[in-house]
């Protein structure tokens, strides 16, 4: 049996040892209600783990590049040669935080004669050749470049790549006094530093806003919780954490500030465009409230369907419930009582529902007898007064809402947890809901809920 019909224990005696019907007024404040407090709005943070594939980036910066570099020295003392490079496919290299490296082969050759000595322009004395690769196979060096990455608040990417290694492969041993392998590499970089720049054009063309766009167009959609309403997320401002490099991807978590909330209708608002990156701070908390209902209909007909068999005996007098209902008086919850057999009347009380967190129940404090039916059992029963039966109806009037409470959580863990359009998911996850206030509603008790946890967005 629900506590809240204990209620009606005392009230039933009401009629058994008065003389005549006991019908007091209604109470000055029956059916009115207090303005209903807005739900607050508690600032959210919605974390949205994003990767980017970088290779066909890369193969741009590639494509863009020239592959194959050729040239010549020629003195008409020392060392006289022509060269030729072949520069490999660009290779993507994550390097961790905002930093992203290119590897590349290099492949080169040389060809000449060494003169000794030179009189007026020409040689005076036999000339040396050599051919380093252009007969055989070609020398292979292996050369490293390095990309700083700053994302701007517009989500574009500003970089600054440089030469971070050339390491030979195959190094050309000294001729005629020359490191050849170092000389030729000095020729090639260049040639290097233009591919660096080509690097840089290509990923500054990156517009995040492409990849941003879509999650942040779903997050601005109503999402339906089964039993509690619409929640709408209402994001504020966009920030974006560093970028970290592994390998071909590229990393980063986007937060978005939000101010969620809840009603039992959909919001349909419009989606507005992306606002410029704000300053990226970590955090993933997710704070919404929402008003779980608790019907006055659905709670007196429970109490009835356990009173409407009953029958009250006091001596010869008989008492049998036949009606009660639930009603507010500003900010108390009002009961009316009515019965019948050797008495008939009604009876009017009010108190103040409060949350009991511990053990997940609504009771009702300061219970009291209307002024009203007071004035009326003050000349015919006076002895109802006694303070042993108030203290008994209040402790009586207990429900429990933890039924409640478990599937307003699942229903918010399933709305966290689902398939949106476009292939965007939500994951989330209530780990705590707290009661802060009852409200008194012409119709229902609201129970004002906040729920707490984290929640992220992937693709």
């Amino acid at each position: 049996m629900n506590k809240l019909g204990y209620l009606l224990s005392p009230l039933i005696f009401w009629g058994m040892i008065s003389c005549g019907s006991i019908k007091p007024e209604a109470p000055t404040n029956m059916n009115k209600t207090v303005e209903l407090k807005p739900i607050p709005v508690a600032v959210s943070s919605v974390n949205i783990p994003i990767k980017i594939d970088m290779r066909p980036f890369a193969r741009m910066a590639d494509s863009m590049t020239d592959k194959v570099f050729s040239g010549s020295d020629n003195p008409c003392e020392g060392l006289r040669y022509q060269y030729k490079l072949e520069r490999g496919e660009f290779k993507l290299d994550g390097k961790g935080k905002n930093k992203i490296g290119l590897k590349f082969d290099l492949k080169y050759a040389a060809k000449g004669d060494y003169c000794a000595l030179c009189m007026g322009s020409s040689c005076s004395v036999p000339t040396v050749g050599f051919d380093l690769g252009y007969s055989g196979g070609m020398k292979r060096a292996s050369i490293d470049i390095e990309s700083q990455i700053e994302v701007q608040n517009n989500y574009r990417l500003k970089t600054k790549t440089e030469i971070s290694q050339i390491k030979p492969i195959d190094p050309i041993k000294v001729m005629f006094g020359y490191d050849v392998t170092n000389l030729l590499l000095k020729q090639a970089q260049p040639y290097i530093r233009d591919a660096s720049k080509m690097v840089d054009v290509e990923i500054s063309k990156i517009d995040l806003k492409k990849y941003i766009e879509p999650y942040y167009k779903q997050l601005q959609k109503d999402i339906y919780i089964d039993g509690v309403g619409y929640l709408a997320l209402f994001p504020k401002e966009l920030s974006m954490s560093s970028l970290t490099f592994n390998k071909n991807l590229m990393e980063f978590s986007l937060g978005v500030k939000a101010a969620p909330a809840i009603k039992s209708t959909a919001w349909n608002q419009p989606v507005k465009p992306l606002p410029n990156l704000s300053e990226y701070k970590s955090n993933d908390g997710f704070i919404v409230y929402t008003d779980l209902k608790l019907d006055f209909d659905s709670l007196s007909k429970q109490i009835m369907g356990f009173l409407k068999d009953q029958v009250f005996e006091a001596g010869s007098n008989k008492i049998k419930v036949t009606k009660l209902r639930l009603y507010p008086e500003n900010e108390r919850m009002g009961v009316e009582v009515a019965f019948e057999g050797s008495k008939k009347g009604l009876i009017y009380l009010n108190g103040l529902p409060v949350y009991d967190s511990a053990k997940q129940e609504v009771r009702v404090n300061d219970l009291q007898y209307d002024l009203k039916t007071k004035n009326v059992l003050l000349k015919s029963a006076k002895w109802l007064l006694n303070e042993t039966i108030r203290k008994k109806m209040q402790e009586s009037m207990v429900v429990s809402i933890a039924p409640e409470i478990k599937e307003a959580k699942k229903s918010m863990n399933e709305a966290l947890n689902q398939k949106l359009d476009g292939g965007v998911k939500l994951n989330g996850k209530v780990n705590d809901i707290q009661i802060r206030e009852l409200q008194v509603r012409p119709d229902e008790l609201f129970i004002r809920v906040r729920l707490s946890g984290k929640m992220g967005v992937s693709m």
